[in-house]
């Protein structure tokens, strides 16, 4: 296989936001992702969620989705989008912008101008009313469709399974609160609420970008040096983003939760302390591999096929966190056995028991990742931004060769990293004694 291995230029349109740029001629379209960090835990995260729904609605200049629509298709089909997600203890919200590359277009017609304006429009320059608030109409309805969505996850019980998994897991850490809060939390926000959020993220938020594809960075870096720069919003104070919450396990906890489900929903959590260096988070994310990590895991084999004790079963590893988590649906009477049989596997990794086969799987797993990484600007951006945030800022080739390094015995350590902490079960009543079954 032939990796990528050209790593993105670094540059600085402003002080504090570093902009990662990649080139690449072989898309059609560029992306640029800009990203608001702040702390998952200072009160706004519930605003932050409904802004960015309220902002997606349209700006001053384009006060409607259907004035927005048009705006992007005159741009020749290019978007803008608003949205949020939980990384650790931070809560990143990114704007999103995509265009045709210039040299698939007519001449004269570059868009980043356009579609950067138009970004920049929806944060700076919102849709208001009459008294400057945003339109209490649109706030009034994007509240109301946000509160159903909390309150409908239970319809959704692979969703809600894993939410109140993670809630319990995580219990007093920032992590264990999702973004968006509570019904009564969003049901309480209104228009200054919203635009103090608003506000906060533009002048407190810390700052990244990524630009990938068929694109010449300048005047993209010359857009964001005028929004971010000493004469735009470079003059206020944002602090770095707060460090994952770490935590020791002591005795393994067990939280069992009831509702009308067709399958129990089983979660086991597991903590780790994160590696540190690049080769040790390789040997995690094999041992991850070799346990769990797709249908040639040993607990898809062993669990699900050899002893039927599951309809499918997973392991996933969130490594800035530190958490190991295997989900699976289960009968809820097979509890015992599938966390005993979870926790023997872990046991046999951690001694370096599995057959050949199995690494090399696993192994081959995360090469054709890197290896189809070229197939979308997306993935590239995902793939150098996640390098970013671990601190290794590796190329997909300098990737493939720290796997290459790692031997059964680093696997095997960082297998008998894992410490179990919690095993959540959602379940149907159990039926009264001397019920038949």
């Amino acid at each position: 296989m032939a990796f990528l291995d050209r790593p993105p230029q670094i540059l600085r349109p402003a002080p504090d936001l570093e902009l990662l740029y990649l080139p690449d001629p072989r898309f059609k379209r560029a992306i640029l992702q800009l990203h608001f960090d702040r702390p998952l835990d200072d009160g706004r995260s519930p605003a932050r969620t409904l802004l960015s729904r309220v902002l997606e609605q349209g700006s001053a200049r384009l006060p409607s989705q259907m004035h927005l629509t048009r705006a992007e298709e005159q741009l020749y089909g290019a978007s803008v989008g608003l949205d949020g997600q939980r990384m650790a203890e931070t809560h990143r919200l990114h704007l999103d912008l995509s265009w045709v590359g210039e040299r698939f277009l007519p001449a004269g017609s570059a868009v980043e101008d356009g579609i950067l304006r138009l970004g920049r429009e929806l944060l700076e320059d919102p849709c208001r009313d009459g008294d400057g608030s945003f339109p209490a109409a649109t706030v009034t309805r994007e509240r109301d469709q946000l509160v159903r969505r909390i309150r409908s996850l239970k319809d959704d019980r692979d969703s809600y399974a894993r939410e109140r998994f993670v809630s319990a897991l995580c219990a007093g850490e920032p992590y264990g609160t999702p973004p968006w809060g509570s019904e009564e939390q969003v049901a309480a926000l209104g228009a200054s609420e919203l635009d103090a959020a608003r506000l906060e993220l533009l002048d407190r938020a810390r700052l990244s970008a990524l630009l990938v594809g068929p694109v010449e960075p300048e005047r993209v870096v010359e857009q964001l040096a005028d929004w971010f720069g000493p004469a735009g919003r470079g003059a206020g104070d944002r602090p770095a983003t707060p460090d994952p919450v770490l935590r020791t396990p002591g005795a393994l906890r067990e939280v069992r939760e009831e509702l009308p489900v067709d399958q129990a929903r089983f979660q086991f959590g597991f903590r780790f302390t994160p590696p540190s260096d690049a080769r040790a988070f390789e040997a995690l994310s094999l041992a991850n591999g070799i346990l769990g990590g797709g249908a040639h895991g040993r607990l898809f084999r062993i669990v699900r096929e050899e002893r039927s004790l599951c309809y499918g079963i997973y392991s996933t590893v969130r490594s800035r966190k530190g958490v190991l988590a295997v989900g699976a649906g289960i009968d809820a009477g097979s509890y015992e056995e599938v966390r005993d049989e979870v926790l023997a596997q872990v046991a046999v990794v951690a001694a370096g028991g599995w057959r050949p086969e199995e690494e090399q799987a696993a192994r081959a797993s995360v090469l054709n990742r890197l290896d189809s990484l070229g197939d979308s600007p997306g993935a590239v951006a995902q793939f150098h931004e996640r390098e970013r945030l671990l601190g290794f800022r590796r190329t997909p080739a300098q990737r493939a060769a720290d796997l290459a390094a790692v031997g059964a015995e680093d696997i095997a350590a960082a297998a008998a990293g894992w410490a179990p902490d919690l095993v959540y079960l959602l379940a149907g009543a159990p039926a009264p004694v001397g019920t038949p079954s």
